[in-house]
């Protein structure tokens, strides 16, 4: 009988627990959602991040780049954080530039340009770490803040100025991505603005090819569609149609192609967000290829073809959730495109991991598909735990556990031809990984400095 009583609930606690919640859930509906919440500022450490990419030499990444036989990658192995650089045989380590973190790099003839650190600021959600665009010019000790020497309005809505990442054109129009926190329900936002000869260009200064009939739909994607043109460069923002419209960003911009790059970059300006929207049915999309005549299209149910004589968009390839495309690359006669096999939806299972700071993919997928007949064909499908980190026509680079694979895929399958074992678990919550001339780099958060580090480079091969 005491056994039992020391088993019963406690029906007034309960009662007071319930309606604590109850009044929690009115309180914060009345208000709009308005509750500062203090991690809504942190847009380093939000799970598990690789860096894909289609050229192992390619000048731009998130945290290395290759230049000229010289490969520039965040670390600290000379003892002072900052940007390196070495030769291609990892020998020759010089510290290019001091800096506590970097979110992007891109190195061009003139110099280093990068999103870097550049102190701790503080907003109505509480302290965060701002980055800027930062130019080291050739030659120059001094670095440079952009937006210090550029048209930046006093009044500029993006109020953070916190440089999420940047492209700079052979041109010279230079594009900002900003990640803000706004909004009633104080989210996470992307916001991008172009700038030519050191003005800011308004919103409606863009040349949009289909303003008079925005709304393009193929049968899954009912999202609303526009592309909008400057100087070579286009853009996926999430619409350009507002009345009156005169501000100097857009609104979630997800994507930029630079149709006069000689490498025919596409660039995907806000990291690891894919696009999901609030309906089943509607995707935000991204660029995959482009051209005068038209544009392919990714989302992360499946590819489009844009066409820019008739206006219309079709399908090419879907994927049906829980399985969801987060990157391609283009092989020209074909695209790799990546999927994530997700516990649910996207939307659901991408709030869930951000709560119990987990992995997201219960497994990842790559395909060949043909953009021409929509045709795909799996070369090669990842447990939970492991991730892709580089892949070209001809090699998938894979990592799990302490363990690198270099698989070929040449053929209608991938075969595995060797492994690399290195000290560190690859696929983890505050880990990324980007590559550059045959090296793979491998950062981890760290808590106490709040900043990237590089804790292992290992070379993968070309």
């Amino acid at each position: 009988m005491g056994n039992e009583q020391k088993r019963k609930p406690n029906t007034n606690f309960s009662r007071l627990l319930c309606i604590l919640l109850c009044t929690t859930f009115i309180v914060v509906c009345l208000t709009g959602c308005t509750i500062p919440k203090s991690d809504i500022n942190n847009f380093d450490n939000t799970g598990f991040y690789a860096n894909l990419k289609a050229d192992a030499n390619s000048p731009i990444g998130k945290k290395a780049a290759s230049y000229d036989g010289r490969i520039y990658y965040l670390s600290s192995e000379l003892g002072t954080q900052g940007i390196y650089s070495m030769d291609t045989a990892g020998k020759d380590m010089k510290l290019e530039i001091p800096v506590e973190d970097i979110r992007s790099i891109n190195v061009r003839d003139d110099g280093i340009y990068y999103s870097g650190f550049a102190g701790i600021k503080e907003n109505a959600s509480g302290p965060f770490h701002q980055f800027r665009l930062l130019i080291r010019k050739n030659g120059e000790a001094k670095v440079a803040d952009y937006l210090k020497n550029v048209g930046y309005p006093n009044d500029w809505p993006i109020t953070d100025g916190n440089v999420w990442d940047s492209y700079i054109s052979d041109n010279g129009a230079v594009v900002i991505c900003f990640a803000e926190v706004g909004g009633y329900r104080q989210l996470q936002m992307r916001e991008v603005a172009s700038f030519l000869n050191g003005d800011v260009v308004s919103a409606n200064d863009y040349e949009v090819l289909n303003k008079n009939t925005a709304i393009h739909y193929a049968s899954f994607n009912q999202y609303i569609f526009e592309v909008g043109h400057l100087d070579g460069l286009y853009f996926l923002p999430d619409y350009f149609s507002y009345p009156d419209y005169t501000e100097e960003f857009l609104s979630l911009c997800l994507s930029v192609i630079d149709l006069n790059s000689k490498d025919h970059v596409v660039k995907m300006l806000t990291g690891s967000y894919l696009g999901y929207n609030d309906d089943d049915a509607n995707f935000l999309r991204w660029f995959c290829r482009g051209s005068s005549d038209g544009f392919i299209l990714a989302s992360v149910h499946g590819l489009e073809k844009y066409d820019v004589a008739s206006n219309t968009v079709s399908d090419i390839v879907t994927f049906d959730q829980p399985e969801n495309v987060y990157a391609q690359i283009d092989c020209g006669d074909y695209f790799l495109v990546f999927t994530e096999l997700l516990r649910k939806t996207y939307d659901l299972d991408y709030h869930h991991s951000k709560v119990l700071k987990q992995t997201r993919a219960l497994a990842e997928s790559l395909y060949r598909v043909d953009p021409e007949t929509g045709a795909k064909q799996v070369l090669l499908t990842l447990e939970k735990e492991n991730a892709f980190l580089y892949a070209d026509a001809k090699t998938a680079v894979t990592g799990g556990g302490k363990t690198i694979s270099i698989n070929d895929i040449a053929g209608d399958k991938a075969v595995l031809r060797r492994t690399i074992e290195i000290e560190h678990n690859i696929v983890d919550y505050a880990n990324k990984t980007d590559t550059a001339g045959g090296w793979l780099f491998l950062y981890r958060f760290n808590e106490k400095t709040q900043r990237d580090e590089l804790i292992e480079k290992v070379y993968i091969g070309s």
